[in-house]
C-alpha cells in the first residue's frame, strides 16, 4: 500500500478516537486540534520515514519552516481563544439540528469530513520530500503564495481581536469590523488558508501527479461555497442590517479589491434591502 494511503487510514483512525472521545465527553473540540497539529506532524514522519532519510533540499528546508509557522500560529490562536473545551457553533448548530442522531452523523461530517480535507492537502507533501529537482520559478511562486496567507491570516486575525477587545471595553459600538484588511475582503483569514495551501501545492507543482491540485481546489471549494455563506448567515442573524450593509460596502467575499471596487460590487450584488425577518436565513 502506497504511504499516501497508510497515512489517511492512520488519520481515520485518529479521528475515529476523536470521535469516541466527544461521545463520551459530549463536545466536539477535540477535532479542531487535528487541522493544525496533523500537517507539520505528517511532514515530519513523510521526511524520517526512510532510513536514511532523504537529502535536505532547499525546498524543503523553505516549506518545514513555513508549515511549522502555519501550524504553530493556527493552534496557538485556536488556544487564546479558548478553543479548549469550546465547541465551534458550526458543530453545535448540528448538535441542535440533528438532534438525537448527530451522535453517528458527527462522525461522517465533523469527523471524518474533516479528514478528506486535510489529507487532500497534505498530499503535496510526498513530492516535496522526494523531490530532487533543484529550485525553480514555480517554488518562489510557492514560497510568495504561502507567506503572503500566512501573513494574511495573522494580520486578519490580529486587527479581529483587537475589534473584538474594544467591544468589550465598550470603545466602540460598531457591530462589525470593517477596516484595515476587513476593508478590502469580508473573510482574508479564509483567503489566506486559501493561499497558503495552494503555496504548498506550488512547490511540487511541476512534478506531482495531476490529482494532488485536487487537495488545493476542495479546500478553496469548501471555503467559497460552504464556509462564507455559514458564515454570513450566522453574522446576518446576529448583526442584522449593519452586516447587510458591511456587504454592500465590502462586495468581495474572499479576494482582495480597493474600497471603490468593493463598493460598487457590493452595491452590483446585494442591492439596498432593508434588514426584516424576510431576510433572515430560517
Amino acid at each position: 500500500m502506497d504511504y499516501e494511503w497508510q497515512d489517511l487510514l492512520i488519520l481515520l483512525s485518529i479521528n475515529f478516537m476523536l470521535y469516541a472521545i466527544s461521545l463520551i465527553i459530549k463536545n466536539t473540540f477535540p477535532v479542531d486540534f487535528v487541522w493544525s497539529m496533523w500537517p507539520p506532524a505528517l511532514l515530519y514522519i513523510i521526511y524520517f520515514r526512510d532510513t536514511p532519510p532523504n537529502p535536505l533540499t532547499t525546498r524543503l528546508l523553505v516549506v518545514f519552516p513555513l508549515v511549522m509557522v502555519w501550524g504553530f500560529r493556527l493552534t496557538s490562536n485556536f488556544l487564546g481563544r479558548g478553543g479548549v473545551g469550546h465547541e465551534d457553533w458550526r458543530y453545535a448548530d448540528m448538535r441542535v439540528k440533528f438532534g438525537k442522531h448527530f451522535w453517528w452523523i458527527s462522525l461522517f461530517s465533523v469527523f471524518w469530513g474533516q479528514t478528506i480535507f486535510v489529507w487532500g492537502v497534505c498530499l503535496s507533501f510526498y513530492k516535496i520530500v522526494s523531490s530532487s529537482d533543484h529550485w525553480c520559478s514555480t517554488d518562489w511562486c510557492g514560497l510568495f503564495f504561502s507567506t503572503s496567507g500566512i501573513l494574511l491570516e495573522t494580520f486578519g486575525d490580529m486587527q479581529m481581536d483587537n475589534f473584538i477587545n474594544l467591544k468589550k471595553q465598550k470603545k466602540t459600538e460598531k457591530k462589525v469590523l470593517d477596516t484595515g484588511l476587513w476593508s478590502l475582503s469580508r473573510h482574508p483569514n479564509y483567503l489566506g488558508e486559501i493561499l497558503f495551501w495552494w503555496g504548498i501545492y506550488l512547490f511540487q507543482a511541476w512534478f506531482s501527479p495531476a490529482y494532488v491540485v485536487g487537495g488545493p481546489i476542495a479546500l478553496t471549494c469548501l471555503f467559497l461555497f460552504v464556509s462564507v455563506d455559514l458564515m454570513e448567515e450566522r453574522q446576518i442573524k446576529s448583526k442584522g442590517e449593519e452586516f447587510l450593509a458591511y456587504k454592500r460596502k465590502v462586495g468581495s467575499a474572499i479576494f482582495l479589491l480597493p474600497p471603490s471596487l468593493n463598493s460598487k460590487l457590493g452595491t452590483f450584488l446585494y442591492p439596498d434591502t432593508k434588514y426584516t425577518t424576510a431576510t433572515t436565513p430560517k
